[in-house]
């Protein structure tokens, strides 16, 4: 085997390097942010208190009436019981098993012929606050003709973390 010389092996060394550092510096662009944890805790007078759970309200008022292939909106009260002000980082409903008239469930219609988008970007809400937000609801395209007047009942859920 052949030697490179001592000005070569510098070479070949820093090549090594530089690949190296870039690997490093791609992982480190492309690397995911660290989800915020479900729970945060607030520190009061060297205290740590865990935070209140932010209480979600369907403002709506009465059921959004939709065609196939449409869309609505369902107006939502996002409030901050805590002292502090808390960031909603994520916001969704699930619809459930639609109901009749009579309050009976529909097996003919399924709840996966609507969907709630989540909410897109994280919200603000004050100390003692409350903010509100649109949630987008869609309908599906082929709804089964079981579907026609019922109500589709919607359960949210969401993350919140102190700022």
């Amino acid at each position: 085997m052949r030697s490179l010389g001592p000005r070569a092996e510098v070479a070949v060394a820093m090549t090594i390097l530089g690949v190296g550092a870039a690997v490093v510096a791609a992982m480190h662009l492309t690397w995911p942010e660290p989800e915020l944890p479900a729970m945060a805790y607030s520190v009061s007078g060297g205290e740590v208190t865990e935070l209140q759970s932010f209480e979600i309200t369907d403002v709506s008022g009465g059921a959004v009436e939709l065609t196939p292939g449409s869309e609505g909106a369902r107006r939502v009260r996002l409030s901050n019981p805590n002292g502090v002000e808390i960031v909603v980082l994520t916001l969704e409903a699930q619809p459930g098993q639609p109901l009749d008239a009579a309050q009976n469930r529909v097996p003919g219609c399924p709840s996966s012929v609507l969907t709630v988008v989540p909410m897109a970007e994280p919200v603000t809400i004050p100390p003692s606050g409350s903010v509100e937000v649109d949630m987008v609801v869609q309908i599906a395209h082929d709804v089964p003709s079981a579907c026609t007047d019922l109500v589709f009942p919607l359960t949210y859920s969401g993350r919140a973390a102190r700022v």
